[in-house]
């Protein structure tokens, strides 16, 4: 199968200049890698290599909790599996990865699914946070 080398070559562009801390979270002053660093990094290089992404996302789990000033925070829980294929129909299927994410409003769900997305790519190509 062509494509483990295709993703062995991905996680070699991507081990060289890693992908750094960027973000600042103001509220609480730690460093972060946000997902739209993620998807600048590597949609060049995947697409480069002939690959794309199938997402897949089941196991969805949503609690209502109070906030201190006793609104409704909605608290989602996710499990994504992340098909990635080549041109050819190959594919190899990280996961689950279970993403986890809380919103006052509709964005929840979104913000669940992108930190799965996030970290899968992380550990399926062990990203470094510099070259």
């Amino acid at each position: 199968m062509r494509i483990h080398g295709q993703l062995a070559m991905v996680s070699q562009r991507i081990a060289k200049d890693g992908i750094g801390k960027t973000r600042k979270n103001a509220q609480q002053g730690y460093n972060f890698r946000g997902v739209d660093e993620v998807m600048n990094a590597f949609a060049p290089i995947l697409a480069e290599h002939g690959l794309y992404i199938r997402p897949r996302f089941a196991e969805r789990q949503m609690i209502e909790r109070q906030t201190k000033s006793g609104g409704a925070i909605f608290n989602v829980t996710v499990a994504g599996c992340f098909a990635f294929v080549n041109d050819v129909g190959e594919a190899v299927e990280v996961g689950p990865i279970y993403g986890e994410a809380m919103d006052t409003a509709d964005k929840a769900t979104n913000k669940a699914m992108a930190v799965a997305f996030k970290y899968a790519m992380f550990q399926t190509f062990c990203v470094p946070l510099e070259g």
